[in-house]
C-alpha cells in the first residue's frame, strides 16, 4: 500500500501544474459550471443540499450519474498524472453503494471502454489542500447508474483514505466513476485511472509487472518453491501472484496480509489441469508446522473462478479452528484464491499457505 500511495503521490506537482495548464485530462473535459447546479436542488432534504465550502484544490466533478456526456470529464486513456477533484459544492445524490453508507457529497468521471479493457482506479485525499480529512468511498457504475450491487469498488481503508481497485471491462460503452465519502460533505481528491495493456513493456501503475524474468504473459509475478513469498502488490485479481505448482503439485508460500487499517485481501492465481481434481489449503504456524487454536489468523480463505464467482466458500477445521480450504470436483480451468478479512488490519499479520492439487 505505501508503494501505491507513493506512486500516486510522486506526480501531486506535476499534476496541480497540468491542471491550471489546461493539460491534465487526456481525452477531453466537460468542466462544470455553477449554473448546471442552479435549480437542481428541489426536493432534495438538508441533507442532500450542496456543501457551500468553495475551497477547492481541484476540477469540480459532475454531481449526477448519468445525463449528457459532455458535461463530464471523459476518459477513455490512462491519466497521466494524479488528476486533482473536488467534491465540494455537489450534493449527496448517492447515500449508498450495496450494503454500504456513502453520505458524503458525490462526483463523477465517464469512462468510455470495450470490452474486456482492464484498468485501475485509485483516490487519495489530495494532501495539498488544508483541512481535508476525508474517508473517500471509489466505485464505478454502469451506464444504468445502478448502485445497489457495488461489486466495482473500494470502501476498504479507515483513516489512510488510500482506496484503489480493479476492474476487467464485462461490456463496452460508458461507465461512472464515482468519488464518493464515509464522511458528510465534500472534499478534494487525487485521482487516478490507469488502463493496462500488458504488453512486455514497463510496468504501469496497477500492473504487477510487465516483461520480467519473474513475470507471466497475464503480468502476474510468479511464486515458486524458489520463490515462494508474497510479491507485493496482489490485493486484485489482475496483480494477483500466480502459483506455480511443482511436479509433486503440492506448493507453500508465506506472505502479509493487513497493514494501514485496511481490508485489501491477498490474491492468488493458479490453474487447474485436469477435471475432478482436489484443492486442498491449509494454513501453517509461521514455522511451518500445523496450525492449532493458539494461532489463527484473522482471515478466510475463498475460491473464486476467472468470472469471479465464488467456487468455495469460507471453511474451518471443527477440531483447531484454523481456516482451511477442501474442494472436490475442479474443472480444468482457472481460478483464485482469496484471503479474506472484514476488519480492518493496523498491524501486517505473517502467515504461511500449503496448496496442494490431487487427482
Amino acid at each position: 500500500m505505501d508503494r501505491r500511495i507513493s506512486a500516486l503521490l510522486a506526480n501531486v506537482t506535476v499534476a496541480s501544474a497540468a491542471l491550471l495548464g489546461g493539460g491534465c485530462f487526456v481525452v477531453d473535459t466537460g468542466h462544470l459550471d455553477d449554473l448546471r447546479n442552479g435549480g437542481a436542488d428541489a426536493g432534495m432534504s438538508d441533507a442532500q443540499m450542496p456543501d457551500e465550502d468553495s475551497g477547492t484544490g481541484g476540477e469540480q466533478l459532475n454531481d449526477a450519474c448519468g445525463g449528457d456526456i459532455a458535461e463530464y470529464i471523459v476518459l477513455s486513456a490512462s491519466t497521466t498524472t494524479p488528476m486533482p477533484v473536488s467534491t465540494r459544492g455537489l450534493s449527496n445524490r448517492i447515500s449508498s453503494c450495496g450494503s454500504r453508507d456513502a453520505p458524503g457529497n458525490d462526483g463523477f468521471i465517464a469512462i468510455q471502454v470495450q470490452a474486456g479493457e482492464k484498468w485501475h482506479f485509485h483516490v487519495i485525499p489530495d494532501p495539498s489542500v488544508e483541512d481535508n480529512d476525508r474517508d473517500p468511498f471509489l466505485y464505478l457504475l454502469d451506464s444504468r447508474c445502478r448502485n445497489t450491487a457495488c461489486e466495482h469498488s473500494s470502501d476498504a481503508c479507515v483513516g489512510s483514505g488510500d482506496e484503489h481497485f480493479a476492474f476487467v471491462a464485462p461490456t463496452g460503452g460508458t461507465w461512472y466513476l464515482g468519488i464518493d465519502d464515509r464522511m458528510a460533505g465534500g472534499g478534494d481528491y487525487l485521482v487516478g485511472a490507469y488502463r493496462l495493456f500488458c504488453d512486455g513493456g514497463e510496468a504501469q501503475h496497477g500492473e504487477a509487472c510487465d516483461g520480467s524474468a519473474t513475470c507471466n504473459i497475464d503480468c502476474r509475478e510468479i511464486l515458486d518453491e524458489s520463490r515462494s513469498s508474497e510479491q507485493l502488490p496482489n490485493d486484485n485479481e489482475i496483480e494477483a501472484n500466480f502459483l506455480e505448482f511443482p511436479a509433486t503439485q503440492t506448493l507453500t508460500i508465506s506472505g502479509d496480509i493487513g497493514g494501514g487499517n485496511c481490508t485489501y485481501p491477498d490474491v492468488y492465481n493458479f490453474s487447474v489441469a485436469n477435471d475432478s481434481t482436489r484443492l486442498v489449503v491449509d494454513i501453517l504456524k509461521t514455522d511451518g508446522s500445523t496450525c492449532d487454536s493458539g494461532s489463527l489468523t484473522p482471515f478466510d480463505i475463498v475460491l473464486r473462478n476467472s468470472a469471479g464467482e465464488v467456487r468455495a466458500s469460507a471453511q474451518t477445521n471443527a477440531t483447531t479452528g484454523c481456516s482451511e480450504l477442501r474442494v472436490d470436483g475442479l474443472d480444468a480451468a482457472n481460478y483464485f484464491l482469496y484471503l479474506e478479512h472484514d476488519e480492518p488490519l493496523e498491524r501486517l499479520i505473517p502467515y504461511r499457505l500449503r496448496i496442494t492439487q490431487m487427482l
